[in-house]
């Protein structure tokens, strides 16, 4: 993915999610509609500067988290990444990871068992 928009707009959704926060709880502190925010998370609409340092200031985070994407990892780094992760997160946040790991876990089974057995995989 090298889309720009797409890229801070998931950057934008991770950060929101990670402090709790809905699209209208951050619509809200930013004064923006929540429709808005969620096309700047799809990478419909680009954000200003302006919002940028909104949203950080609402999200209590350094502006630069918004352009801090992912890099290539070994599995090693990932894995000693989660653990990390794990340990720093307050139980809320493990909950949620937790469930969501569980979640993504179960769907690729299923899609790996599908494709073994010929199956179209959508």
């Amino acid at each position: 993915m090298n889309d720009p928009k797409k890229q801070i707009g998931e950057r934008i959704s991770l950060l929101r999610r990670s402090r709790g926060m809905t699209q209208n709880e951050l619509a809200e502190k930013v004064s923006l509609d929540g429709r808005h925010i969620s096309r700047l998370e799809t990478g419909k609409y680009f954000p200003s500067l302006d919002t940028l340092v909104s949203m950080a200031e609402a999200m209590e985070i350094p502006l630069q988290e918004f352009f801090l994407f992912p890099t290539e990892e070994s599995e090693h780094q990932m894995r000693e990444a989660m653990v990390e992760i794990a340990h720093q997160a307050p139980v809320p946040l493990i909950k949620e990871i937790l469930s969501f790991a569980r979640n993504q876990s179960a769907i690729w089974e299923r899609t790996q068992a599908a494709r073994e057995a010929g199956q179209t995989v959508e």
